[in-house]
């Protein structure tokens, strides 16, 4: 009777430790603290700044300027808008401009336990999570305000740590502006 309690008992936190697992190896995690909203008018100009970084906790050096740097790369690559500025401007413009504010808050390394102890195989699966607001430049209202997560791809360093987050945030952006022009 004791023995089958405990095989019982064993069967069930092995199968939740299976299930936690399975959540945690998903390749981007998204909260929004506002959805866009879909009715807006669309935009033709985007301004990316460099984002600003956390004072709370260590993120990678280079994040505030890399992550911005291949999202500018994806949204002309996929050529939705008329312009793409690496920086925000203080003039009036032609058209409708979307800034986009980020602050990388987190960084989270590989699980090193799992790499040494139980030879899974956990290089590349560090994590960088950024806030985002997606801010209408004329009236200063927040269109969208999302935390994302992102977990690197292999090898798991320099700009692969955050090919997932900037293609997730360049996706955001997206949803707002022009049809493929």
């Amino acid at each position: 009777m004791i023995s089958s309690y405990r095989t019982r008992n064993y069967f069930y936190i092995s199968l939740i430790l299976f299930f936690t697992s399975l959540s945690g190896c998903n390749a981007t995690k998204t909260v929004f603290y506002k959805p866009p909203d879909k009715k807006i008018a669309k935009y033709q100009i985007i301004e990316i700044p460099d984002f600003n970084k956390t004072d709370k906790e260590w993120v990678p050096y280079d994040s505030g300027s890399q992550i911005p740097d291949m999202v500018v790369e994806r949204l002309r690559a996929d050529g939705y808008f008329n312009e793409i500025r690496r920086s925000r401007s203080d003039g009036a413009s032609d058209g409708r401009v979307l800034l986009v504010e980020g602050t990388v808050t987190g960084y989270k390394p590989g699980c090193k336990l799992c790499e040494w102890y139980i030879r899974i195989n956990d290089k590349g699966k560090s994590s960088v999570s950024v806030r985002v607001k997606l801010v209408d430049k004329a009236t200063g209202d927040v269109i969208a305000d999302a935390s994302i997560e992102g977990r690197a791809k292999k090898p798991g360093y320099g700009k692969s740590r955050y090919i997932r987050i900037a293609d997730e945030i360049a996706r955001l952006i997206e949803n707002l502006g022009n049809q493929r022009l």
